[in-house]
């Protein structure tokens, strides 16, 4: 049979300063969360009711860019919120957010070109934080130049059963962006139309010194013109610095062509999927509403002399 321990004076004398302790305190019960960005001591108040900032500056120039043309949301949410840059708006602490700069949910063109990221809120009582913005182009302002055979700003003639390089010379004005340049890729389009009786299908369309551009799906908002075929490619966003633009066209078998062509030009941007709630980006909705700009730059391809 075992024996029974007894409780001697020194094990009782341990246990009281034990239960002492708890009770005052000295030995914690709970540690509370800590984060980056807490109080003095790393702690969270979760008490606080934050006035979050997000503050938009051009990324050329460094000027404060203050649009209402944002959106957030707590993340896996699917309502969005507008909010006006440099201007705070109420949350809880360590919520994590969507942000979306330069568009709302039915308002995606002629806006500074924004970035799209997920966040946490600071644990602070008026927390903020700084994003880059880049300045649109619109499409009126767009240089677009045609330039022949030998890159020069000239017609340039094509007999019958001919194949030959044309240029298509693009630039932004200073410090501005034709199409987001937040997006991957090459977002924005060239659509080319060519009179189906003058014309075949084009060999390729590319940027000159550098990749073929891929054919891509002619835009729900690209009117279509009688007799014309559209031959629509992927492009990159224009900025300060020129870019030309090769088309190798062919002409057809037995007809010379006689009439100039046109190309039309379409900036990218982010948009408001309103089927899934969700931010997508292309050079229009799903419903072909206009993003980037609200209409195409317009250039005539000259094919007479």
């Amino acid at each position: 049979m075992a024996k029974k321990m007894k409780a001697t004076p020194y094990v009782v004398g341990l246990i009281l300063v034990v239960v002492l302790l708890l009770v005052t305190g000295i030995i914690p019960t709970d540690v509370s969360q800590s984060i980056i960005g807490g109080g003095d001591d790393g702690e969270c108040d979760f008490s606080i009711s934050p006035t979050f900032k997000i503050l938009a500056v051009d990324k050329d120039t460094g000027t404060a860019v203050t649009e209402a043309t944002n959106l957030w949301r707590i993340k896996g949410q699917t309502a969005w919120t507008v909010f006006t840059g440099g201007t705070g708006f109420a949350v809880d602490p360590l919520e994590e957010l969507e942000i979306v700069m330069g568009i709302t949910t039915n308002d995606f063109t002629d806006n500074a070109y924004g970035q799209m990221f997920d966040i946490t809120v600071p644990c602070k009582e008026t927390p903020s934080i700084e994003y880059e913005v880049a300045n649109d182009e619109e499409e009126g302002s767009l240089s677009a130049t045609f330039l022949d055979n030998d890159e020069s700003a000239a017609a340039e003639t094509f007999v019958a059963d001919q194949s030959m390089d044309v240029y298509v010379k693009l630039q932004a004005g200073s410090n501005e962006y034709f199409g987001n340049p937040y997006l991957a890729g090459n977002p924005n389009v060239i659509c080319l139309a060519l009179n189906t009786t003058e014309w075949d299908t084009p060999d390729k369309v590319y940027v000159l010194g550098g990749e073929e551009l891929s054919l891509v799906s002619t835009p729900i908002r690209h009117a279509a013109v009688a007799s014309m075929k559209d031959y629509c490619y992927q492009l990159p966003v224009i900025n300060e610095d020129s870019v030309k633009i090769g088309l190798k066209l062919n002409s057809d078998d037995s007809v010379a062509p006689a009439t100039d062509m046109t190309a039309s030009i379409y900036a990218a941007n982010y948009f408001y999927n309103s089927d899934t709630q969700n931010i997508e980006f292309g050079v229009e909705n799903e419903e072909g509403t206009a993003a980037g700009t609200d209409a195409a730059d317009t250039l005539t391809l000259d094919f007479t002399a």
